[in-house]
């Protein structure tokens, strides 16, 4: 049976009848490729494009925290979404660009003494889909 299926393949390549690779015989192309996400972390600051001191327990007296997102592969141009919930009331969305081959993104928010307690960032990409949650506390 695969010796007729190659044997039809190689036929239809030769008179210009098959436009696709082989392999994908029965599969449907996707939509939109998504991004992989290859690292999320929580830190205390940004320093050349890397976070510094990830934790997922932070003082208050630091005054702003960070969410640190990486993408590879990035197989086109989309954007993902950090949102910033505090005990389970979302407090920001912010939209973020990715671009091919591989990105990284940060975002960060401005701690004020009320703003102890728990924390979660859900990533999610340019279709709502959640890609991870990152829980971390706010404390003295």
């Amino acid at each position: 049976m695969r010796t007729s299926i190659r044997k039809f393949a190689r036929f239809c390549l030769a008179a210009g009848l098959l436009a696709i690779p082989i392999t994908l015989w029965g599969q449907e192309p996707s939509a939109t490729a998504t991004p992989t996400l290859s690292k999320a972390v929580m830190c205390e600051t940004i320093e050349e494009y890397a976070p510094v001191n990830t934790a997922v327990v932070f003082s208050i007296e630091r005054g702003r925290v960070s969410c640190y997102t990486e993408f590879d592969p990035v197989p086109e141009k989309t954007y993902i979404h950090h949102k910033w919930y505090r005990r389970d009331s979302l407090v920001t969305v912010k939209r973020l660009t990715i671009n091919p081959p591989r990105w990284s993104s940060f975002t960060s928010v401005q701690l004020r003494d009320s703003d102890k307690g728990p924390w979660r960032v859900e990533i999610t990409d340019a279709n709502d889909t959640l890609m991870r949650t990152l829980r971390f506390s706010i404390t003295d």
